[in-house]
């Protein structure tokens, strides 16, 4: 199997614990629905992408904008509320999946996958997690840094 195949099947796996994981059950400080969802030129701005305007769907403890652009899988950015155990349960999960690296002075704590695609920053009660398929470590922690 080509590095790009093994690539997306790992963003694939890394989009269908995603989709299919409910948020967390953390006591919510305020309704996430109170989040906006960024701009699709600033999400496709920083991540080097022509994206259409987000759709939105909104979770007692997340929200989640979706913004598709010329690939099939659309890029996600999810506003949940979150614990720092299960910050860190999400990250074990995702090294399950294949090789995650810790991203320093961003939020309290983040990671990655290595070969980029996912990154999830923990802010205090709340995390970001963004996914956008082969798109860099770099390009999203840029991205993450816009939304902080």
């Amino acid at each position: 199997m080509g590095l790009l195949a093994v690539r997306v099947s790992l963003v694939a796996g890394i989009v269908a614990a995603l989709v299919l994981a409910p948020a967390s059950r953390a006591t919510p400080a305020a309704s996430p629905s109170k989040t906006k969802c960024p701009a699709a030129s600033v999400v496709g701005g920083a991540l080097g992408l022509k994206l259409e305007a987000p759709t939105s769907q909104t979770f007692p403890y997340a929200k989640i904008c979706l913004y598709k652009g010329s690939g099939v899988v659309p890029t996600r950015i999810e506003f949940q509320h979150d614990t720092s155990s299960t910050f860190a349960a999400g990250q074990k999960g995702a090294a399950a999946l294949g090789p995650v690296v810790k991203v320093h002075g961003l939020g309290k704590a983040a990671y990655g996958t290595k070969s980029g695609g996912f990154l999830a920053v923990f802010l205090d009660g709340e995390s970001i997690r963004i996914t956008a398929p082969l798109i860099s470590l770099s390009r999203l922690e840029s991205l993450a840094r816009k939304l902080i």
